[in-house]
């Protein structure tokens, strides 16, 4: 693209145009775009409205990323060190590392209010009581995220559509 060459003249021209008070805006050449002189302080000041989204969707990213949480502690449980059997000990190692992940990825994705934090703590709960259900579902993808054994392990244990609790299992 071969460009004109200018002067001193043209380089005053447009500096005469940029400086004449009538122009709220000038043409720039270079950029092809008009370019505005002044933004006004409403303008800078003005906050940008967006469509507030209801508490219940808040609520449910907040526990989407709980329970996500929990079943990075429970891959770290099981994948890294080894522990399926449970405990009060594993337990305890299991909610301080979904504990760990959740303010990590609240951090990351900028839900660190006290309303996310009960949605987070409300995802770990029910991932904790019902995300075996998850195995039970897809049984196949959960023996490549956890191992093979843990989902035999899960599914001689508990039933389809059920709810773990202080290790009984309720039928729903």
């Amino acid at each position: 693209m071969a460009m004109v060459k200018q002067d001193i003249n043209d380089f005053r021209a447009r500096v005469k145009n940029i400086q004449n008070p009538r122009n709220k805006s000038y043409y720039d050449p270079d950029l092809g775009m008009h370019i505005p002189k002044r933004v006004s302080r409403d303008k800078i000041k003005k906050k940008v409205q967006r469509d507030e989204d209801s508490f219940l969707a808040k609520f449910i990213v907040a526990m989407v990323i709980g329970a996500f949480a929990m079943m990075i502690a429970q891959v770290v449980r099981i994948r890294f060190f080894g522990l399926s059997l449970d405990g009060d000990v594993v337990m305890a190692l299991e909610l301080f590392m979904a504990f760990w992940a959740m303010l990590m990825l609240s951090v990351l994705l900028g839900k660190r209010g006290a309303f996310d934090r009960v949605g987070q703590i409300v995802g770990i709960a029910a991932m904790l009581v019902a995300g075996h259900n998850l195995i039970w579902r897809w049984p196949d993808q959960m023996a490549y995220i956890y191992t093979a054994e843990h989902v035999e392990q899960v599914m001689e244990a508990t039933t389809q559509h059920s709810v773990v609790y202080r290790g009984t299992v309720y039928g729903l």
